[in-house]
């Protein structure tokens, strides 16, 4: 069935589970291909995929569609009932890019801490859906969309004092159209210039730099060929200093100028 361009929530409840006889093995689950966003309220519960066995805390969510190689339930080894929250969501145009890329990203595990704008939209979307107060269709996915971007904002910014170096990695793709530089990307990751190019380019096998200048052509390039915009805009819209700059990085890229680019992509 082709995808809707608008999500739809079709299911959401709160559950307190009391022993290991609540488990499901998504692989044989028959349902069609949901997103399914999971909360622990309060005990804990497990979460397996091809990573591992992973513990599911208070405040943990997950983040999983049926069919899927993976397992969930509450653990052997659990001392007090498992209170959870979820919402199953029939997917769209554009939510399924947006959680494929939180999976690829963070994986099916993640932080949805009390008091934080994802937990906040959580809880409205799974209020409006028991109480059946979504102004209309549109409303309905509009918060999807913006519930599944704070859980990919909340995600990132939990990797700032846990792991500086993916914080960056972050900040890069994620503020590449503004006049960021690499120092002021290091300073807020809490680590030095000299230190963060280092650690990103071991672990990502090219140096920030070549990154960021890569991201902002990629981002010039699509302009050019789908806009009429100016140079010295689409060098401004994707983080050059000026046109000059952008019009040499772009040259010694394509080995052409923006001009004659944009003139060949219209041909």
């Amino acid at each position: 069935m082709r995808e809707d361009v608008f999500a739809r929530i079709d299911g959401g409840a709160d559950e307190t589970r009391y022993d290991t006889s609540y488990y499901w093995d998504n692989s044989k689950r028959s349902e069609s291909n949901r997103i399914n966003l999971q909360r622990t309220v309060s005990g804990e519960g497990f979460f397996e995929n091809e990573t591992g066995r992973h513990p599911l805390p208070k405040g943990s969510l997950i983040a999983f569609t049926q069919r899927e190689n993976s397992r969930y339930g509450y653990p052997a080894t659990a001392s007090e009932p498992y209170s959870l929250r979820y919402l199953s969501i029939d997917p769209s145009t554009t939510s399924t890019p947006l959680f494929n890329r939180i999976r690829c990203d963070f994986g099916a595990v993640l932080s949805m801490p009390d008091g934080s704008e994802s937990c906040a939209l959580f809880d409205e979307t799974f209020k409006r859906f028991q109480a059946r107060t979504f102004l209309d269709r549109y409303h309905e996915s509009e918060l999807v969309t913006r519930l599944l971007t704070a859980i990919y904002r909340q995600q990132v910014n939990d990797t700032q004092h846990s792991d500086p170096v993916e914080y960056g990695y972050h900040l890069l793709h994620n503020r590449y159209n503004s006049p960021i530089t690499l120092k002021e990307i290091a300073a807020a990751c809490g680590i030095t210039r000299e230190h963060f190019i280092r650690a990103f380019a071991k672990r990502y096998k090219r140096p920030p730099g070549v990154v960021l200048r890569q991201l902002r052509l990629d981002h010039a390039r699509s302009l050019l060929e789908t806009t009429q915009f100016t140079l010295q805009h689409i060098a401004g819209a994707s983080g050059f200093s000026s046109a000059n700059v952008f019009c040499r990085a772009f040259r010694q890229a394509h080995g052409t100028t923006p001009s004659k680019h944009r003139e060949a992509a219209a041909s």
